[in-house]
């Protein structure tokens, strides 16, 4: 369950399910110091170091990115208002639905499964990804498994439990 920061507390429950993107962002943000400090000791031409540090940008403002809009993507579910919210901690919190209108969805999109919570109204409109994708490979399929097990089957007793 701390793979995927799981908290029930007070009538809430919790989760960030992009939590291990963690790894993504030291890997860019390895890369683009790497190439800041790399590129300026070696004594290329004035053209192509600018070309190499602008280079550099990319994987920094990836590890940007993914700090800010992925890894700490919160979703919580609360008892009380009955109400499901989406969450950057810091930034904003956004009410998406309530609990009587969310359906879970298994989606599929470029052969990779994840899933995801979309109204029961629009199950196919818009939809909230909670989960990575998993692949057909024996670690994804592990990973969809500890997913299902550890989040899903958690969420969806604490619906039964709180809607019942």
């Amino acid at each position: 369950m701390e793979r995927y920061n799981l908290k029930i507390m007070g009538g809430r429950l919790s989760f960030q399910p992009m939590r291990n993107y963690r790894i993504n962002i030291i890997i860019s943000a390895t890369a683009a110091t790497a190439v800041f400090i790399i590129v300026p000791m070696l004594n290329l031409g004035h053209e192509t170091t600018w070309g190499a540090l602008s280079l550099g940008i990319v994987p920094a403002l990836y590890a940007i990115y993914d700090f800010l809009f992925r890894v700490n993507v919160t979703y919580e579910f609360d008892q009380y208002a009955k109400t499901i919210y989406r969450k950057l901690p810091g930034l904003y919190t956004r009410k998406l639905m309530d609990f009587e209108d969310m359906h879970l969805l298994p989606v599929e999109a470029d052969g990779l499964l994840h899933y995801a919570i979309s109204h029961k109204k629009n199950k196919y409109g818009k939809s909230y990804t909670i989960s990575h994708s998993f692949g057909s490979t024996i670690k994804g399929r592990k990973k969809q498994e500890e997913f299902e097990t550890e989040v899903l089957a958690v969420v969806e007793a604490f619906l039964q439990r709180r809607s019942g």
